[in-house]
């Protein structure tokens, strides 16, 4: 049978390792060339053509095939209030003024914006990609900054977004899997949607993957019509991210099938970005060009490394170590038991420990969740409901397991506690404390850490909290509780916007890691901008996605892989209920690590757990690779599509070159695609044969085909095929969940290892693992 098929290998041709595609792509190209003739400008980029029109300011980005990508009105739109009359609003057009070209950019000049300011718009371009520098404005006029808007045209004195391409991918769109990352034009959403921190404000509920800091898309040409629309028509993808933060909350403005990112600062509030004088607004933008979106988040973060911006996250072993650990979580526990926030007590976690222990799940790190700390921001435990918390952790460690601890470190439920008053909260435009509430009565402030003596006890806070509790990983959560601009503000404005999350990270992380250098911050962002002060990334909540929890997942470790050439795995987790739970584990065994949150008893199906769930996860967790730092390649993605794109069916995960861990689940019989066209990677082609979904690992340093050890889990019974370079006899150990264990042997023949697994025991306890040893 063909095991791997178009589908399953869908560019694979183009995604090799991301080290070799950097050096393709900018190892040894000149630098862009810049051609400029009356008004229209014209940059040939190694993989890309960007192009200007002065009469239209108009600016488009064509691929190496010439095919439109994206296109847009170029003058940003500023939107000013005058200083007399902060309810005011002007945001009038100017006109283009000058349009020049120097070395290795391009300016675009526009005056009379707003009645006298003017604008200036520079374009770099470099080995590196295309960068759009913050936005020049200078005003004679007494007014405050509310918003800049890029790519805005003004219709019937209404400023709408202009950028367009055929399709929109925002991962961390929506907290569920209702709305689709990929938005296809036609379907007119008509939203702004958080690019960065995220906030709790009207609109889309959105948590996961933010900050995210930047969208992508790609085009389709269907003027000669329909035929290969997808094929030759589809264009390369675009990606646009920031490459600095802004003092400004980030969004994307959907309108009518066009887009606009924009910064929203709220000077008429805070009066802290006015005129008159010059001022710099928005951000670096970064923008990479790829075959498809996935290697164009990639090319985008690598870009990123290359010049500089951010670096590759470099972990002692101890650190990496205790990031792969799979881990238990107690919050689903929790929410099944109706024992989260203040329901959650003594009683509860003895009784959940111990049901861990008896089912014989096998994770090496537990993790506590909200809430036991006696009020939020105090980061000490509750002595009336969890009189022996210390004495609990203590247990978990003689028992050989690692901790975890959850806090929300923005929050500050009684300001007193800590040292601190109302006056060292964030506030209201009125000067009021702004209060947050969480989804159950408890009511909480926000530090305002940009102030001294917040940032001096807070950073002794936490680390008595590190000396004290000594947890071995953090779970950072609710980022996105800081309020957007609009609704509250620091007292130093210059950390307003996303530099708001980034100033607290600096103080409270760089503090923490001071007591411990090794300590594991998890968190579910997908910006790079932040990544020194996160080790591990999490798929986070699920709980928007009952019933369809794995296809959730398999989501969010599609965009999250992308960190793995930067040093960050992924921790899986699970979903509420136990059935999708094995399908979560095989799609994180490529990208991490794994987890449960998931109830002993009832989950929200009424189902609980049972040997074979609990052999899965023991299974997947001997598969797991040991370093922070690989590739992956995620198996049968269709871009285009709502529902299967950003999706993988399996998934290859490559470290030096080599495929160490193949993920592979068969195709499913009649679903080949029959018009495959694309050449097959031969790293990966033919090297596993199996009728059922199965996980193959090297246990060493070396490739599955010639490791001397190998680990294989297979989700149901068949005689799996891996081709082998190297070796003659293998020796097939079976672990059987209860600690069966079973050995036969076989001769390799021909290149190939044939593995028959045998999904029970003799006495009917189901398979955990297959160790392989070869010689």
């Amino acid at each position: 049978m063909t095991t791997l098929n178009r589908r399953t290998f869908a560019h694979l041709s183009t995604m090799s390792m991301l080290t070799a595609a950097s050096r393709k792509l900018f190892g040894s190209i000149e630098a862009p060339s810049i051609f400029s003739q009356g008004g229209e400008m014209r940059v040939q980029g190694p993989n890309y053509i960007w192009e200007y029109s002065q009469a239209e300011d108009t600016v488009r980005l064509r691929d190496s095939q010439k095919r439109i990508i994206v296109d847009g009105k170029l003058q940003p739109a500023v939107i000013v209030a005058p200083a007399h009359d902060a309810s005011g609003r002007l945001g009038t057009p100017g006109k283009v003024s000058g349009c020049h070209a120097e070395r290795d950019r391009v300016t675009i000049e526009y005056e009379k914006v707003n009645g006298g300011a003017r604008v200036s718009v520079t374009w770099r371009f470099d080995e590196h990609g295309i960068w759009l520098e913050p936005v020049m404005y200078e005003t004679p006029t007494a007014e405050d900054v509310v918003s800049l808007h890029y790519f805005s045209e003004v219709n019937e004195a209404i400023h709408q977004p202009s950028l367009h391409s055929t399709y929109l991918v925002v991962p961390g769109i929506s907290e569920g899997s209702s709305v689709s990352p990929i938005i296809r034009d036609y379907m007119h959403l008509n939203q702004s949607v958080w690019l960065g921190r995220g906030s709790f404000i009207p609109g889309l509920n959105q948590q996961w993957g933010l900050p995210l800091h930047y969208f992508c898309g790609f085009s389709i040409d269907s003027s000669a019509g329909l035929r290969n629309m997808y094929t030759k028509g589809r264009s390369e993808a675009f990606t646009c991210g920031l490459a600095d933060l802004p003092s400004g909350d980030l969004f994307l403005n959907l309108y009518q099938g066009k887009c606009s990112p924009w910064i929203d600062y709220r000077s008429d509030l805070w009066k802290h970005v006015r005129g008159p004088g010059k001022l710099s607004l928005g951000a670096t933008l970064l923008w990479s060009v790829a075959p498809d979106y996935y290697e164009a988040i990639a090319t985008y973060y690598r870009s990123l490394r290359e010049a500089g911006v951010i670096h590759v996250h470099q972990n002692s072993p101890r650190k990496t170590a205790v990031s792969l650990t799979p881990q238990f979580c107690t919050w689903g526990s929790q929410v099944d038991e109706n024992k989260e926030q203040e329901r959650l007590d003594e009683a509860f976690l003895n009784q959940t420990f111990q049901a861990l222990k008896a089912s014989g799940l096998k994770p090496g790190l537990f993790s506590i969740d909200d809430k036991w700390e006696g009020a939020y921001g105090n980061l000490e435990h509750s002595t009336t409901r969890l009189p022996h918390f210390e004495q609990f952790l203590d247990k978990l460690r003689e028992e050989g397991y690692l901790v975890g601890l959850w806090a929300a470190l923005m929050r500050c439920e009684r300001p007193a506690d800590i040292g601190l008053t109302e006056d060292n909260m964030l506030k209201r435009p009125d000067g009021t404390p702004y209060l947050a509430k969480n989804s159950g009565t408890t009511h909480y402030y926000i530090l305002d850490f940009t102030q001294p003596a917040v940032a001096t006890v807070l950073s002794d806070l936490v680390r008595k909290f590190i000396r004290r509790y000594k947890p071995d990983l953090f779970k950072f959560d609710f980022g996105y509780e800081l309020p957007a601009a609009s609704i509250a503000a620091p007292q130093d404005k210059r950390w307003t916007g996303e530099l708001l999350m980034w100033k607290g990270l600096d103080i409270v992380i760089k503090a923490m890691r001071e007591e411990n250098p090794d300590l594991v911050v998890m968190y579910y962002q997908l910006s790079p901008l932040f990544l020194d002060y996160f080790d591990l990334h999490s798929t986070d909540d699920l709980f928007l996605a009952a019933g369809e929890y794995d296809l959730e997942a398999n989501r969010r470790i599609y965009f999250s892989s992308l960190f793995g050439p930067l040093g960050i795995p992924t921790y899986g987790s699970s979903g509420y209920d136990w059935a999708s739970a094995p399908s979560i584990w095989f799609d994180s065994a490529a990208v991490g690590t794994i987890g449960s949150l998931n109830d002993f008893r009832e989950d929200e199906q009424g189902e609980a757990n049972t040997p074979e769930f609990v052999a899965k996860y023991n299974g997947i967790a001997k598969t797991l690779r040991a370093t922070n730092i690989f590739n992956i390649v995620p198996l049968g993605a269709i871009p285009e599509a709502p529902t299967f794109g950003a999706h993988a069916h399996s998934w290859a995960r490559i470290e030096d070159g080599q495929l160490v861990l193949l993920a592979f689940r068969p195709p499913v019989p009649g679903d080949e695609n029959l018009l495959a066209s694309e050449r097959i990677d031969p790293r990966f082609e033919d090297v596993v044969r199996s009728t059922v979904p199965v996980v193959v690992a090297s246990r060493g340093r070396s490739s599955i085909t010639r490791d001397g050890k190998l680990a294989i889990v297979p989700y149901g019974e068949d005689k799996i095929t891996i081709r082998r370079e190297l070796g003659e006899r293998a020796k097939m150990i079976s672990h059987y969940f209860g600690g069966t264990v079973t050995q036969d042997e076989t001769l390799i023949q021909g290149g190939w290892l044939k593995v028959n697994a045998v999904a029970r025991s003799a006495e009917g306890k189901p398979l955990e693992w297959i160790e392989v040893q070869i010689s």
